[in-house]
C-alpha cells in the first residue's frame, strides 16, 4: 500500500461523518452564532453595534416577564396537577390484573400527543366557548354558572392546563411506565414481606427507583411549559389573551420577531430565555440530585 493510498483509508471515515457535521454547521450553529451576533445590533433595514443595550432593555422589560409569569403558573398546574395523575394511571396500568391490557390503554392515552397542536387549539377553543362550550354545558348540569375560560384572564391558565392534560398525558404515562419496567419485583415483594404497606412501598421502593425518568419527565414538563407556543397562539386568536394572560416567552419573540420585524431584540430574547432555561434545568437537577443522596 503507498502512502498515497494510506492517507485515503485513514481520511475515508472523517469523508463518511463530514455529512452530519456539515449539515450542523449549516442549521444548528450558522443561526446560533448568527443570532448572538444579531443580538448585539439594533436596527431593521440596516444593522449598528449596540452592544448589551438588547440584554439589558430585556431584562427591564416587562411584558418578557409576564411571558416567563405565564410560563411559571403552566409548570406549576403542570408539575402538581397533569403529573401525578399521570403517575397515578401509569401505577395503575402496571398492577397485574390490568398489564394484559397495557398496551390497549397507553395507545388510548398516547392519541391525543399525535394529533396536530393546531387541531387541538381550534376543538378547545369551540369547547372551552363560553356560551356554547360543551364544557360549560357540563357544568351546567350542576348548577355552575358558564365561566369565560378564554375571556376572563384568571380562567385562560386553567383552560390552558385543561388542554395539556387531554394533550400530553397520554406521553407522560408512557414515562413513567417505562420507569416501572426498571423497578425489580423481587424488591417490591421483599417489602411486602417486611410488612410494608402499599403506601411505604410506593414512597421508600418505587419512587426511588422512578427518580432517574422523573428528572427527565419533569424537566421535559418544564421545557413545555415556558415553551407554550400553539395551542396557546389559538386559544387567543393569534394574539396574547386577555390582559396577555396568554403571553409566553415563544410567543413574545415570535411576535417580535414576524411582526415587529425586530430580529435584533427577539434575538436577545431568545438567548435570554435560553439562558434562564438552563438556570432552572440546572436547579431542577440539583433538586433530584439532593433527594437521591438523601435516599
Amino acid at each position: 500500500m503507498t502512502s498515497h493510498t494510506s492517507v485515503r483509508w485513514k481520511a475515508a471515515p472523517f469523508l463518511f461523518i463530514s455529512p452530519f457535521f456539515i449539515a450542523y454547521a449549516i442549521f444548528g450553529l450558522y443561526p446560533i452564532l448568527y443570532g448572538f451576533w444579531l443580538s448585539l445590533m439594533k436596527g431593521t433595514d440596516s444593522y449598528e453595534f449596540a452592544g448589551l443595550s438588547n440584554y439589558l432593555f430585556v431584562l427591564k422589560d416587562g411584558f418578557f416577564w409576564k411571558a416567563m409569569w405565564n410560563g411559571t403558573k403552566l409548570a406549576l398546574g403542570s408539575l402538581f396537577l397533569i403529573l401525578p395523575v399521570a403517575l397515578g394511571v401509569s401505577l395503575l396500568l402496571n398492577r397485574p390484573y390490568i398489564s394484559k391490557k397495557k398496551g390497549f390503554f397507553a395507545t388510548f392515552f398516547f392519541t391525543p400527543n399525535i394529533t396536530s397542536a393546531v387541531a387541538v387549539g381550534i376543538i378547545f377553543k369551540l369547547l372551552l366557548e363560553r356560551d356554547s362550550g360543551v364544557l360549560n354545558g357540563l357544568l351546567g348540569v350542576f348548577g355552575v354558572e358558564p365561566i369565560g375560560w378564554l375571556k376572563d384572564p384568571a380562567w385562560t391558565i386553567p383552560a390552558l392546563i385543561i388542554l395539556c392534560a387531554w394533550k400530553y398525558l397520554g406521553v407522560n404515562i408512557l414515562f413513567f411506565l417505562a420507569g416501572l419496567q426498571n423497578v425489580p419485583n423481587e424488591l417490591i415483594e421483599a417489602a411486602k414481606i417486611d410488612g410494608a404497606t402499599a403506601r411505604q412501598r410506593l414512597w421508600y421502593v418505587t419512587m426511588p427507583l422512578l427518580m432517574p425518568i422523573m428528572t427527565f419527565i419533569v424537566f421535559q414538563c418544564l421545557l413545555g411549559s415556558y415553551g407554550m407556543f400553539s395551542e396557546a397562539f389559538i386559544l387567543a386568536n393569534s394574539g396574547f389573551g386577555p390582559e396577555n394572560s396568554l403571553v409566553f416567552p415563544t410567543s413574545y419573540l415570535y411576535d417580535q420577531a414576524f411582526r415587529r420585524q425586530d430580529f435584533t431584540y427577539s434575538s436577545a430574547l431568545g438567548y435570554v430565555f435560553t439562558l434562564l432555561m438552563l438556570v432552572i434545568g440546572f436547579i431542577q437537577l440539583k433538586m433530584f440530585n439532593l433527594k437521591n443522596q438523601e435516599q
